[in-house]
């Protein structure tokens, strides 16, 4: 009776560390495996796995010349063999909306994806956790779902999903429409899950009200494959200013107010090639590269102080770390994560197919897998176990 007695204390005393760890950032649950055995064995046990933060697990990817720009899933651990988190074919949307067809994966923000319906303007977009198996649909702002920047045309917008679930269970869509030909935003639009409603912005924006500089830029681009990041509430996207020819950080809302406009003042880097949020920091790497431009040296940046824009080198990537990269242009890689928690990153060497993520620490660099040939979309996956009440597991 009393060992009963005391594995029933023992058990609740496990839930409820459980469910205090649960709340802990994954960068402070390494840290705790390190408390007390039993702690450790706590989160390494395979059955509380759902329950406690996640991290970056993955990348969902496919081709452009197929009708999916998904059906496969690389994992960071680079085993091949090793079962997807989730069913990368999403097969229960189309088992709840049966109507649907043509989606493409256009981003991902913890543990939720977003979908468009390109050729199909029923549903719009898709906002789904694939872990939970839950959905919403999002009509679109303009009666059709835009093109995504890898459809080239004469305008095409970015879409961006913002969700943080340890601040709330509803999310934010900003979708910024850009004119190919003059090359500068067109509209501004913002959507969110607790209003279920779009908002437009792209009067006040085109009076100068709210953006303050961004009209006085003149021609820009938004960077497509060059990253976003989500840091204290704010999504972070990379504008180049071809008139000025520099690069520049703008920070907005859930609803598509500019907040902040981060500057980046030399510091010995001829361009930025892509942004991301890594430790609770915004983060961004830069390339030197020579008049062939081909690269000759890459750096990481981390932005210690948002008041001053402090920007303090973090890392230096050597010739030696690099060396087949070096003989290829810029243009012949890109990055495609750095990983929320680790010194590391991850990027895709299009001559060769390959995704590779490289260590900061131990300046490792590490084949993950090869790419189908017409791959386009790569999207990172930190998977999300918590049921939601905005989303449906029924449409």
């Amino acid at each position: 009776m009393d060992c009963a007695k005391g594995r029933a204390v023992a058990d609740l005393y496990d839930e409820l560390m459980v469910e205090i760890l649960s709340r802990v950032p994954v960068k402070d649950l390494r840290r705790c495996t390190c408390v007390c055995k039993s702690w450790r064995n706590l989160i390494t046990d395979p059955l509380n796995r759902k329950k406690l933060p996640q991290t970056l697990e993955g990348f969902f990817h496919g081709v452009v010349e197929g009708p999916l720009s998904y059906g496969q899933f690389t994992s960071l651990s680079g085993s091949g063999e090793r079962v997807p988190p989730v069913d990368p074919s999403f097969s229960f949307i189309t088992a709840m909306l049966p109507g649907v067809e043509h989606m493409v994966l256009l981003d991902s923000c913890n543990g939720l994806l977003l979908f468009g319906c390109i050729r199909e303007d029923k549903f719009g977009y898709i906002v789904t956790n694939p872990a939970t198996e839950e959905l919403m649909t999002v009509p679109t702002s303009s009666g059709c779902c835009p093109p995504p920047p890898l459809v080239r045309g004469e305008r095409y917008a970015h879409t961006f999903l913002m969700f943080n679930p340890a601040v709330s269970s509803h999310f934010h869509l900003v979708q910024i429409w850009e004119d190919n030909a003059v090359k500068e935003v067109e509209t501004v639009h913002s959507y969110s899950s607790e209003t279920k409603a779009w908002s437009d912005r792209s009067t006040k924006w085109g009076r100068g009200e709210e953006g303050g500089e961004w009209k006085l830029w003149g021609e820009s681009v938004i960077g497509f494959m060059c990253g976003w990041a989500l840091v204290d509430g704010l999504l972070h996207f990379l504008v180049f200013d071809l008139q000025k020819q520099e690069n520049v950080i703008i920070a907005v809302d859930g609803e598509g107010k500019t907040c902040r406009i981060i500057g980046w003042h030399g510091k010995d880097v001829e361009a930025i090639v892509f942004i991301g949020q890594s430790q609770d920091h915004l983060h961004c790497i830069g390339v030197n590269v020579q008049l062939d431009l081909r690269f000759t040296r890459m750096s990481i940046w981390v932005l210690e102080d948002y008041d001053t824009q402090a920007w303090i080198l973090k890392h230096n990537v050597s010739s030696l770390q690099f060396f087949e990269l070096l003989s290829h242009p810029i243009r012949d890689f890109d990055i495609m994560a750095i990983h929320p928690d680790h010194n590391s990153f991850i990027l895709v060497q299009h001559w060769n197919q390959k995704l590779v993520s490289y260590n900061m620490d131990t300046q490792e660099l590490r084949g993950l897998c090869n790419l189908e040939k017409g791959y386009v979309v790569i999207t990172p996956y930190i998977p999300c176990f918590l049921e939601s009440s905005v989303l449906a597991t029924k449409h």
